[in-house]
């Protein structure tokens, strides 16, 4: 390993007693070598942390250089100043040239909580203390701390010597280097790593009733005290945080889908952000997540799940371990995102999923499915496979020539969200704060309906009547062309309808538009005068009651009552506009881009 580390924390240790001498004597504090705490020394050991959880800053001071130099790792559950709250630091003795890397305290809270009003602080940079109360409290805190964790990794504590009385009182634990014995990268690494379990130790120990600064609505388990709605509304928050906005309803909607059945097709066009609001709604819960690249050449169940090979050893396929890891952990949500789905035929390589999905019964409070069928040699290391309730497939596809389209077969056990509208101007003024993952147990995306008559309860039939009087008259516009939906597609809208009624997440309206959007219109297609006399029907229930529709330009008789009228669908109104404009133009019509 290159020692790019101890290089680094040699020369601060070497040569910042006569950079700090050269900035107070000539009074300029705007030197370069701040850049090697600030960002050089910082930005190495952030590569070894978890960025989503520990920021690390370095200072030398603010505004004047300071005698105590620093570079913290601040978990941003806790804090994000070297003022309050307990953080990893590495502070340098000048004098000495010793560093000591130390697990360690803010000392303006203790100052006001238990020294007093004479214990107020001065800060250099960072807290300093001459106050013997503030002093005492810091120590006695750093000793109660030290009693409730458990030191496995025996990291030493004691007196040590910074040049700040504050931090040496505030120490709870510590490393120290000489500028002669200071170790190669990998122990410093492996130093740190000790130093960054025993921080997670600590937030585990004392965070557990605190709500993180990021405001996530989190304790020290990592699990979430938001309800449904919030939690949607921390999802949509963070995912604005990492610079991705998307249309209004869609993050509810994914939700939504996911709730109602774990199998989600996103299409669109390619590099609208399909595969990231998979990755980045799966980072903002805690949950894991794999991506998987279709291959043109699948052909059957074995490329997803496994084979014997001719030596008669099993060989895993692209998600069996993952299927296996999911099923060990049932409280942790588990996202498998297939990208480019439709690269080869989704009925030939997924047709053993598509059918143990239909397999799903209760048992003992839980979703199970038939087993997945291994061959045999697969058995001493995957014992009773199956597609547990924690494990969520959401296919991204790209509708073009280069690939296959889906048969109703597939459709009808998804829910399928089309990425279509981009606006490629910037919005410059959104709201970009850092916004911390939360982390929440699968309740959260667990369904509570698999059966339309025996999972729903007394309450709930009014509701679901209204629902299947309203698909009962779409649904016999659709038997005109031989294109209506069966009890499955009944059921998976009444599930998607149900859960939203429960969470309140979008109006009435908007969540039965987003399912005709997403279970009925992706199923016609064609270029019969059947297909343009459906079109019209779906139009005029969906828009409203208008019916003066000539036989010349159709679409555009809908997009003018579209531009003057408010439509009850007005999603799907606008798309049975779009699949008329293309039978009309072309001769032949579907719901794909």
């Amino acid at each position: 390993m290159k020692s790019i580390l101890h290089d680094l924390l040699r020369k601060f240790m070497d040569e910042y007693a006569k950079e700090l001498d050269d900035a107070r004597a000539t009074e300029n504090f705007k030197r370069p070598f701040g850049a090697l705490v600030r960002q050089d020394i910082a930005n190495k050991l952030q590569e070894r942390v978890d960025g989503n959880i520990y920021k690390v800053k370095g200072s030398v001071g603010a505004g004047r250089w300071t005698d105590v130099p620093w570079i913290a790792v601040f978990d941003k559950r806790i804090t994000q100043s070297a003022q309050k709250g307990v953080y990893i630091v590495y502070l340098l003795n000048k004098d000495t040239k010793e560093l000591f890397l130390t697990l360690n305290q803010g000392a303006t809270d203790v100052a006001q909580g238990g020294a007093g009003e004479d214990g107020k602080l001065a800060f250099t940079g960072i807290a300093t203390a001459s106050n013997d109360k503030t002093t005492l409290s810091l120590k006695k805190k750093a000793s109660e701390i030290r009693a409730n964790l458990e030191n496995n990794n025996q990291l030493e504590y004691g007196e040590i010597s910074t040049g700040s009385k504050a931090y040496d009182a505030g120490c709870i634990f510590y490393k120290k280097y000489s500028i002669n014995g200071l170790p190669d990268d990998e122990m410093l690494y492996q130093d740190l790593d000790r130093f960054v379990e025993m921080y997670r130790k600590y937030f585990e120990k004392y965070a557990s009733d605190q709500e993180t600064p990021a405001g996530n609505g989190t304790n020290a388990s990592g699990e979430s005290k938001m309800t449904d709605s919030e939690m949607v509304k921390f999802i949509k928050k963070y995912i604005e945080s990492k610079g991705f906005v998307y249309d209004d309803g869609l993050v509810e909607d994914f939700y939504l889908c996911i709730k109602s059945k774990p199998f989600v097709i996103l299409a669109g066009t390619s590099g609208t952000g399909k595969t990231k609001l998979v990755k980045l709604f799966a980072e903002a819960i805690g949950a894991e997540y794999k991506l998987v690249s279709v291959r043109p050449d699948w052909s059957d169940s074995s490329d997803l799940f496994g084979h014997t090979n001719l030596q008669g050893s099993f060989i895993p396929g692209a998600i069996t371990d993952y299927v296996q890891t999911a099923i060990n952990n049932p409280d942790k949500p588990f996202f498998l995102c297939l990208d480019e789905m439709n690269l080869a035929r989704v009925e030939y390589y997924f047709s053993d999923y598509l059918s143990l999905i239909e397999t799903r019964r209760w048992d003992k409070g839980h979703v199970i499915t038939d087993l997945i069928n291994l061959d045999g040699s697969a058995k001493d290391k995957y014992d009773d496979l199956y597609l547990p309730e924690n494990l969520y497939f959401i296919g991204t596809v790209n509708m073009d020539e280069t690939t296959y389209p889906f048969s109703k077969k597939v459709l009808d056990r998804a829910n399928t969200i089309e990425f279509s509208e981009v606006d490629l101007i910037p919005s410059f003024d959104v709201e970009t704060d850092e916004v911390l993952p939360t982390q929440t147990s699968n309740s959260f995306l667990a369904t509570k309906y698999l059966t339309l008559i025996s999972d729903i309860n007394v309450n709930q039939e009014p509701f679901v009547a209204k629902v299947c009087t309203e698909l009962q008259e779409i649904n016999e516009l659709l038997r005109k062309d031989n294109a209506h939906v069966g009890y499955r597609v009944r059921d998976e809208i009444v599930f998607y309808m149900l859960s939203n009624e429960e969470t309140g997440l979008l109006k009435y309206e908007e969540a039965m538009d987003f399912e005709i959007m997403q279970k009925i219109l992706p199923r016609i297609q064609g270029s019969t005068a059947g297909i343009k006399s459906l079109l019209i029907m779906l139009f005029q229930k969906f828009a409203g009651d208008y019916s003066a529709f000539s036989q010349d330009q159709v679409w555009m008789q809908m997009r003018n009552y579209l531009e003057t009228k408010t439509s009850v669908y007005p999603r799907s109104a606008e798309k049975i506009c779009y699949m008329m404009r293309r039978f009309e133009e072309d001769g032949f019509t579907s719901y794909w881009l």
